[in-house]
């Protein structure tokens, strides 16, 4: 089984978590096994999961993102990741870890699922870990090998997207040289409605048309790059759907 987990660094934890929690993510209590730590939190999505990471305002991490995984095969996911990637085992004050290196560079981490479980005010969200990358057909490749199941992905070559079985989406976009992870989010409900659940909770956002459908974009704290939630894709104009959810026919 894989969770999807990106990973959100910040030197803001407090504004984080009002922002998971205004979004629906329900924080997980730590682990009993004591691999947490205070700098280490993890939040539950209706699918997937994401991870907080606590660094020092200044941090060259500060406000970057991470792709993260959780799966309680961390020894089969090593092994199928050496055909395409560098791999080590590590470990971590948060648990036992395999480090992938991808292709084109980007880092991907897996570690141990995360015990516990929490109540979730809002089922509809999904944690979606977002790679960007110049080499699109490599990071899909990768995503395959790990088990993810293709859902969605564009005519043009330029967008992937995949979930996984034990909860969470990941997706491939085309972008620059330099690679790099997005935490964002698709939302199979009403947009508007949590827009509305964001502003009384005095987070900024703003619902903007894309040629795939709408996004909600949502202030970050800090401000930067607005964290992205995509409505749930239902207009495959120029995409191909690659499961029936994706096609509306589930």
């Amino acid at each position: 089984m894989i969770i999807v987990r990106p990973v959100q660094y910040t030197s803001r934890v407090a504004q984080y978590r009002e922002l998971f929690g205004a979004l629906g993510l329900a924080e997980l209590p730590p682990d009993q096994a004591g691999d947490a730590t205070p700098d280490w939190t993890v939040f539950q999505a209706g699918s997937g999961r994401v991870g907080l990471h606590a660094v020092a305002d200044g941090d060259a991490l500060d406000g970057q993102a991470s792709l993260g995984f959780e799966t309680d095969e961390l020894d089969a996911v090593a092994g199928r990741l050496t055909e395409f990637c560098q791999v080590r085992r590590f470990g971590r004050s948060e648990g036992r870890a395999v480090e992938a290196i991808a292709p084109d560079g980007l880092p991907l981490v897996f570690l141990a699922p995360t015990a516990g479980e929490a109540s979730l005010s809002l089922r509809e969200l999904s944690a979606l870990g977002l790679w960007r990358t110049a080499d699109v057909d490599g990071a899909t490749r990768v995503l395959l090998a790990l088990g993810l199941r293709g859902r969605v992905r564009s005519e043009g070559g330029g967008w992937f997207q995949a979930s996984a079985d034990g909860g969470g989406l990941a997706a491939v976009h085309d972008g620059n040289e330099e690679p790099n992870a997005e935490l964002s989010f698709e939302y199979d409900g009403d947009l508007e409605a949590l827009a509305d659940r964001l502003e009384a909770a005095g987070i900024g956002c703003n619902v903007v048309d894309e040629s795939y459908g709408r996004t909600l974009l949502v202030d970050r704290p800090g401000g930067g790059e607005p964290i992205w939630v995509n409505e749930r894709q239902t207009d495959l104009y120029g995409y191909v759907a690659l499961d029936e959810r994706a096609s509306g026919t589930s």
